[in-house]
């Protein structure tokens, strides 16, 4: 689900895509499904109103079950090849996930770095929330199926894309006032650059996470942003002055490139409230 934290998105997406016919056609008369597919229908007329390119249209309520199973299917399809990250898509995924965890056929494999350090930072108060492109819902189910147990317990809240896009700097304003601290207290853990940019603007700070698999950062954002590869990297060196300035949000926020293209240790920050990219 999240590139920060877990290893197999590529699988949980690919179990959706595997399954999601026969989901759609066994759930087809649930009313959970049934408002998913009013959602995704009134989507696709919005994509098609403003002329974007490849929309795939599901037929109206009166249309018969195998043409709105096969239109809810090729537009999801649709929607994730563009990768898109569409609050209607997403809940009708998490629906699917839920399925999945419930009968073992996924679980979430986090990094081996990720539920230590979460709990370690949950033990010292710190209050831990989840902003993700995901459902609130398959956020949770994420974190109570991982490789390390369940983890929904070290955090305080799950926010998705009902509050706004990741990459809007509005959404992390309106996360920070529900959540109730100043801008400058929390930092914001991501692997894309725009989505810390947003945060920044909102007067978030912001690190980049970098994961194998991920997109290559570039030197500007290298020099932009701090960065770690590790969320134990957070912690720095509990005997470095200089790092313990930073555990509470006193460096200068950048991350300069070596010559092996690794970041600096010494630019990471962390502070009092964390508020997590999933």
């Amino acid at each position: 689900m999240d590139r920060c934290t877990g290893r197999n998105r590529d699988t949980l997406f690919k179990y959706v895509l595997d399954n999601l016919e026969s989901y759609v056609m066994k759930h087809y008369d649930d009313t959970e499904l049934q408002k998913d597919i009013a959602a995704l229908r009134e989507l696709s007329k919005k994509d098609k109103e403003a002329n974007t390119e490849g929309v795939v249209e599901i037929p109206n309520g009166d249309g018969s079950k195998d043409e709105i199973v096969k239109g809810v299917c090729e537009n999801v399809k649709w929607q994730m090849k563009q990768d898109r990250k569409s609050t209607e898509l997403k809940q009708l995924q998490g629906h699917i996930f839920k399925e999945a965890y419930k009968n073992g056929g996924v679980s979430a494999e986090l990094f081996e770095d990720v539920a230590p350090v979460l709990r370690q930072l949950f033990d010292e108060g710190l209050q831990l929330y989840v902003f993700s492109s995901g459902s609130v819902e398959a956020q949770k189910l994420f974190f109570a199926h991982t490789s390390d147990g369940d983890l929904t317990d070290v955090f305080s809240g799950y926010y998705d894309t009902t509050v706004g896009g990741k990459t809007e700097s509005s959404s992390y304003k309106t996360i920070t006032t529900e959540i109730g601290n100043e801008p400058d207290e929390i930092l914001f853990l991501t692997d894309t650059p725009e989505e810390a940019s947003a945060a920044v603007e909102a007067g978030i700070r912001s690190t980049l996470v970098i994961r194998p698999g991920n997109e290559d950062l570039t030197d500007e954002h290298l020099q932009n942003f701090s960065c770690i590869e590790r969320f134990d990297e957070l912690f720095g060196d509990e005997d470095d002055e200089e790092d313990l300035k930073r555990f509470h949000g006193e460096g200068d926020g950048e991350c300069d490139d070596d010559d092996d293209d690794e970041p600096e240790e010494e630019e990471e920050e962390q502070d009092e409230e964390n508020a997590e990219d999933a």
